[in-house]
């Protein structure tokens, strides 16, 4: 049965679906009391517990609208169900592999003598995350939300998010996706994070948890993805693809002023780096299942 799930998997992976019809979608949300604005909103930054808690509800209130949802065949919208996952595992093999090169090197720079300092201990808690993960029905989790076509907007904080009037508003359906819906709120805690807002991230995913009426294989997904040190071997990564490119003599002179990474921003110097990793690792190191 397993297998079988898997390989299913590797399909729903695999396979996208492109030309969402955004007009049609807006249509159907429209009837079930959510309005599509078609643009990002401006809030105030300054928040309490008090604001995120009442975004967890809103985002659960979203979820149970949107699932199971009807859209004609037109409104093609792509599955991203296990990307998150699939992508972990394949991180920690390229990030061990450079680990075990900075080690063997005869000179490192600050930004691999960072990496040397921390970098077994984060792809060890990574590991640990991942096992949790696929240690706790992990495969049920992606069974339900396949069986309930659950949906993700792609960005649930208060910019493309909100109630007004009473009324729920979305700024843009762009980065909807039939998804795992706990991923939406793992995608909100690691947002709350790097804004450095002082957080219980176990109580967050209980109340999103009860409140969706999910069972405790939800709740152990969420705590091993909020484990997995996804920011600091994220810009660990970033910082292994520009040495890379740089040895392979990718990017001409002409370009490399310019030059930017395969998430479109501008490449960080080394000193940028430093202050990015060690950021992350003030959040970060704690992998609280472990």
């Amino acid at each position: 049965m397993i297998v079988k799930l898997e390989k299913s998997l590797l399909i729903v992976i695999l396979v996208e679906e492109i030309n969402m019809d955004e007009s049609s979608i807006n249509k159907y949300l429209n009837i079930k009391g959510i309005t599509i604005i078609g643009q990002y909103f401006s809030y105030d930054k300054n928040m309490d517990k008090k604001d995120i808690i009442s975004q967890i509800n809103l985002i659960v209130e979203v979820h149970k609208i949107l699932v199971g949802c009807n859209f004609n065949e037109t409104s093609r919208i792509k599955s991203t169900i296990g990307k998150e996952v699939e992508e972990y595992k394949v991180q920690i093999k390229k990030l061990q592999r450079h680990y075990d090169y900075v080690v063997d090197k005869c000179c490192a720079n600050d930004v691999e003598k960072l990496i040397l300092a921390n970098g077994k201990t984060m792809l060890k808690q990574a590991k640990e995350a991942l096992n949790h993960i696929y240690g706790h029905d992990y495969f049920g989790v992606i069974k339900r939300s396949m069986n309930r076509e659950e949906i993700c907007i792609g960005k649930v904080d208060r910019n493309n998010l909100r109630k007004n009037e009473g009324k729920i508003e979305i700024g843009t359906i762009k980065g909807m996706t039939y998804n795992l819906v706990e991923e939406e709120l793992y995608n909100y805690i690691k947002k709350l994070q790097r804004k450095q807002f002082d957080i219980d991230e176990e109580e967050l995913i209980k109340l999103f948890v009860y409140g969706s009426h999910l069972s405790f294989n939800s709740f152990d997904y969420l705590r091993g993805l909020c484990s997995y040190p996804k920011d600091f071997l994220k810009t660990w990564e970033r910082y292994r693809d520009s040495k890379k490119e740089k040895t392979n003599q990718i990017y001409d002179e002409l370009n490399m002023a310019n030059v930017k990474d395969k998430d479109n921003k501008k490449k960080k110097t080394n000193e940028e780096i430093i202050l990015d990793l060690k950021k992350s690792l003030k959040y970060e190191s704690k992998g609280f299942i472990i």
